[in-house]
């Protein structure tokens, strides 16, 4: 009877630690590529055209692990999306009912909004995203 209570203590330790490995948590498996990431505006700017508003040009950050990915969106005065352009000044412009945009070619940002629009000239004017962010609050 002594030596069956030894081995059950002697099996004791063996026990507790195979239970206490096998209630760990196996570490968090990385994020799949399409997995959702965050988006930041950091700019906006109000776009003028004949000394009226027709759209505004916004600069955002794809938080993505591998590092920020930034773009500028531009849209027009009821907020739909006329294009994009890159940090690089790549500009493309939306087609309805397609995948794909069209290429605008690579411009200085005044020159490639005013492209999207069709105009012969902008004026861009930065706006304060505290400003944005208060009057969207109301």
């Amino acid at each position: 009877m002594m030596r069956a209570m030894r081995d059950r203590v002697a099996v004791l330790p063996s026990t507790v630690l195979a239970v206490l490995v096998g209630c760990s948590t196996p570490p968090p498996d990385p994020q799949p590529e399409y997995a959702p990431r965050a988006v930041v505006e950091l700019e906006r700017w109000r776009i003028r055209s004949g000394g009226h508003v027709v759209g505004t040009l916004l600069r955002y950050e794809i938080q993505d692990p591998s590092g920020p990915l930034r773009f500028w969106r531009i849209e027009n005065a009821h907020g739909q999306w006329l294009g994009h352009a890159t940090d690089l000044g790549r500009f493309s412009r939306r087609v309805p009912f397609r995948d794909d945009e069209e290429d605008l070619g690579i411009w200085p940002m005044r020159a490639g909004v005013a492209q999207l629009f069709e105009a012969s000239a902008v004026d861009l004017e930065p706006v304060a995203l505290d400003a944005v962010m208060h009057k969207s609050a109301k």
